[in-house]
């Protein structure tokens, strides 16, 4: 009985090692190409990333100043101490005032992202990129006066002239 068994698990192992092979294919999910999402659903991804992603940290704050004020509020009294970690010292409504206070910031810090990268992309597109690469750089001599060196821009636009343009220094 047990060798039967043991003969038929030997006989199905070897068939999934033949028949593995088939289903070899390689499914890993190609790369995004950076064209592939439009820029304003990229944005309001980041958008949602970092609004979502402070709420906890906010929220942690906001609680916190909120216990500080009520604390400072009723003249120091020990009984409205603050304790962050016990929600059962706030009310109902207190509960909900904190919790729209930290929605409120959080989609206040992600907005404000949104306008920084929206601004600097915009100024990105109108400044004119150097390219360092094209510069020429023009030796000088010992005996060649600085003043008097022509540029190659110079040369081909005023390809007539044989004077020599002064360089204001």
């Amino acid at each position: 009985m047990k060798k039967r068994i043991i003969a038929k698990i030997l006989l199905l192992s070897l068939f999934i090692n033949f028949s593995l092979p088939a289903f070899s294919e390689d499914t890993s999910p190609k790369p995004y190409d950076d064209d592939e999402f439009p820029q304003t659903l990229k944005d309001i991804r980041r958008f949602e990333i970092i609004t979502i992603g402070a709420l906890p940290f906010v929220t942690l704050d906001t609680t916190l100043a909120y216990s500080t004020y009520r604390y400072a509020k009723n003249d120091f009294d020990s009984a409205y101490k603050p304790d962050i970690f016990s929600s059962s010292s706030f009310t109902q409504d207190e509960q909900k005032g904190i919790i729209l206070t930290s929605v409120g910031i959080c989609i206040g810090i992600g907005i404000t992202d949104l306008i920084v990268q929206l601004v600097k992309r915009s100024s990105k597109k109108r400044r004119p990129q150097i390219n360092y690469d094209d510069i020429a750089v023009i030796p000088i001599s010992e005996d060649q006066d600085a003043s008097q060196i022509r540029l190659p821009e110079e040369e081909g636009s005023d390809s007539n002239s044989t004077e020599v343009q002064e360089i204001e220094e």
